[in-house]
């Protein structure tokens, strides 16, 4: 179906563009690839600039030189160009004079080969018949097309765009969530990449138009719900009739659009003034503010990146010597050039699509992982603002729907973790953790541990928080229960082994007793009473109340505590079964040692210890099936260092390198009835007194435990 408007000739169909390369010298097909293969814009310098200018003029002698129009002729003084006016900003009527950034860079290209150049607005198809019967020289601004592969020559590309969606901004979401399922009428220009692109979209129809004001038009009357088309000109028609408030560019894609110079075949000395401009000019910067100039709403990275790579790529000396072979061998192996060149930017369109479906699957992946994470997740701006709240976030706030666009401030209990910590994270710019939180809701308490983290952009500035939270109530509740199991088995070892400790005091008060209606009135009696008798209840006390300590120790007192006596009340609980199993005990401890700590996590970390290396030694005697092994734990303390040191150690079974690295994790054991949390609780314990802990040992031979306290620390009752 065709139809007119006042000022326009649409068609409904269209061939799409080939996406073929245009025929360029082949230097130039060389940097265009370094183009398409390399991102890095950071290396400029004058020093750069002058070794490209070196590597030009080596190559040019290879070359025609520019200067002369073909095989012995010089260039004339004036050219005539066919130009295409509606295609801003790179070339278009402003005031009835031809102008735009294809414009500047001819004029600057003529000016320093002394050429007068005549512009001749017209459109494409009129150009190419004009080119082709010599009534103009050139076509500027015209994009490649396989079916003139031939009869038409191209330069190497005056400025790249990419492809763009323009919408509607009240209808822009709507399209962009239903084109593969919907029924839409795109307008677009003829014979374009873009045609290409609307092939795949099975449910949108098209309206093509001769040109891109002319498809811009088509989306002004309604005669289409989006464009298709390129970005650069799109924007610069959004400003132009202030509608940039009206429409929005629903995508962009990094499909490559070119604009070229035509020329004929024969005008071989034409092509090559060309494209050694083109060169000069980028290679200069001149091109860059040029681009700059007209360009500003434009991929203004994406010209910077390409044309910083080129000057990059060049100074490999490899690619200098495949350059200056190419074109050497260029005008026998020009066609050929152009195949594989094409064939090269098919493949790499099929790799561009694949990697954007690559990317969508990681970004569903990332999606996926987020909700399925048994961690709560929360993602919130520095306003408070949710923007992700997955599924176990859901259950902890006890929320059916998740609370996009919220404040994070009316979701608890994550408002009550955030309130807390929120401003040490913002203000060191660093994750903060929390090991353990409890919060009470309906006479119920939840611990939970959770983390907070910075969250920044890809300019490495802080845009928001991120919150992952565990809920570790059960976690806790079985640790727990496997302390006070590991406890119970040290405290039903301890009792066994001094209830007759108990019973010898109790035997000695009793003679006493009985003898005192018989002796009291003997003085040596009576004095051995008053000695004896204090003595014995003393002992029975202080056993019992090292019980007491270990099996429910008091809160935290840090104190200043005598060195020796703690040991020695730890290693009296221990004393029977040490006797019992033939195991000699020796400590040497300096009388006047002290630290300054909490009594009872010290002291239940010292049992801790005491218990492993009584279990270390009867281990190894039960290996030892000849009698020769007897068992030794040697207690050492000393100052040092700055330090207040205390050594345990025992010539037991000892531990490998495997088994010693493991020794410090939660719930690891050898013992076929530990429990795992002996170490590690100890090392817990110590670690809140400012204790430093260091285990060495080696399998079969020994273990020794050296706890450091800092001397500073110690206080003078």
């Amino acid at each position: 179906m065709d139809f007119k408007t006042q000022d326009h000739l649409i068609k409904t169909e269209g061939s799409p563009d080939s996406g073929c390369l245009p025929k360029t010298p082949v230097w130039n097909i060389i940097l265009i690839t370094l183009k398409c293969k390399s991102g890095d814009d950071t290396i400029y310098n004058k020093t750069l600039f002058i070794i490209l200018t070196v590597i030009l003029f080596t190559i040019f002698p290879f070359t025609q030189k520019p200067g002369t129009y073909a095989s012995g002729t010089s260039l004339p003084q004036v050219l005539n160009v066919g130009v295409d006016p509606s295609l801003p900003p790179f070339q278009f009527l402003d005031n009835g004079e031809l102008t735009g950034l294809n414009i500047d860079v001819l004029n600057s290209i003529a000016l320093v080969n002394d050429i007068r150049i005549n512009y001749i607005p017209m459109n494409k198809d009129i150009s190419i018949d004009k080119l082709l019967s010599g009534e103009v020289d050139m076509i500027l601004g015209i994009r490649y097309d396989a079916a003139l592969a031939g009869h038409i020559d191209y330069t190497e590309s005056i400025v790249q765009s990419v492809v763009c969606m323009l919408a509607k901004s009240e209808i822009h979401k709507e399209i962009q969530a239903n084109l593969n399922s919907a029924p839409y009428l795109a307008s677009v220009e003829n014979n374009s990449a873009e045609l290409s692109f609307l092939y795949n979209l099975r449910r949108v129809s098209y309206n093509v138009a001769f040109s891109q004001e002319d498809a811009f038009e088509l989306l002004l009357i309604d005669r289409a719900d989006f464009l298709l088309g390129v970005k650069d000109t799109a924007e610069y028609l959004l400003n132009k009739h202030n509608l940039s408030r009206e429409y929005t560019m629903i995508d962009s894609y990094v499909t490559p659009v070119e604009f070229l110079i035509a020329v004929r075949p024969e005008n071989t000395r034409l092509m090559n003034t060309i494209n050694y401009g083109l060169s000069r000019l980028k290679l200069s910067g001149e091109y860059e503010k040029l681009y700059y100039k007209w360009v500003e709403n434009g991929e203004a990275n994406m010209v910077r990146r390409l044309e910083r790579v080129i000057r990059l790529s060049l100074m490999g000396a490899s690619v200098i010597g495949v350059v200056i072979l190419i074109v050497a061998a260029w005008n026998i192996k020009l066609k050929e050039q152009v195949n594989l060149k094409t064939k090269e930017l098919s493949k790499t369109n099929s790799d561009l699509e694949a990697q954007i479906i690559e990317t969508r699957n990681n970004i569903e992946l990332k999606n996926l992982i987020c909700e399925s994470s048994p961690r709560g997740i929360a993602i919130f701006d520095l306003d408070g603002v949710i923007s992700v709240f997955n599924n176990s976030a859901l259950g902890i706030a006890s929320l059916t729907e998740p609370p996009i666009d919220k404040s994070i401030y009316d979701i608890e209990p994550i408002s009550l973790m955030v309130r807390g910590t929120i401003d040490e994270v913002l203000k060191n710019n660093a994750a903060y953790t929390c090991d353990e939180f409890k919060y009470s809701k309906a006479d119920n308490e939840f611990i939970y541990r959770y983390i907070m983290y910075p969250l920044h952009d890809y300019a490495e500035k802080l845009r928001g928080i991120i919150i992952t939270i565990e809920d570790i109530t059960e976690e806790k509740r079985i640790k727990t229960q496997m302390i006070e199991r590991d406890k119970n088995r040290a405290l039903t070892q301890i009792i066994a082994g001094i209830s007759h400790e108990i019973r010898n005091p109790l035997t000695t008060i009793k003679a006493f007793i009985e003898l005192i209606p018989g002796k009291i009135g003997n003085k040596k009696f009576r004095e051995e009473l008053a000695v004896v008798v204090p003595d014995e209840i003393k002992r029975v006390d202080n056993l019992i109340e090292s019980l007491i300590d270990y099996s429910k120790p008091r809160s935290r007192n840090k104190t200043t505590v005598d060195v020796q006596e703690m040991v020695a009340s730890c290693a009296a609980l221990f004393k029977p079964v040490l006797e019992q199993n033939n195991i000699d005990i020796c400590m040497d401890i300096a009388a006047n040692l002290r630290i300054y700590c909490d009594k009872s996590q010290i002291k239940q970390a010292l049992i801790n210890f005491l218990l492993n290396s009584i279990d270390a030694v009867m281990e190894k005697k039960e290996r030892c099936k000849d009698g020769s092994y007897k068992g030794r734990i040697d207690i050492e303390g000393y100052t040092g260092g700055g330090h207040e040191v205390l050594t345990i150690r025992d010539n037991g079974i000892g531990m490998d390198e495997s088994e010693l690295e493991k020794s410090y994790d939660m719930f690891y054991t050898t013992k076929a009835k530990g429990t795992g949390l002996g170490i590690p609780l100890s090392l817990q314990m110590l670690n809140m007194n400012n204790c430093e802990v260091s285990i060495k040992s080696r399998k079969n031979m020994f273990t020794v435990i050296t706890l450091r306290f800092p001397g500073q620390r110690v206080q003078v009752s």
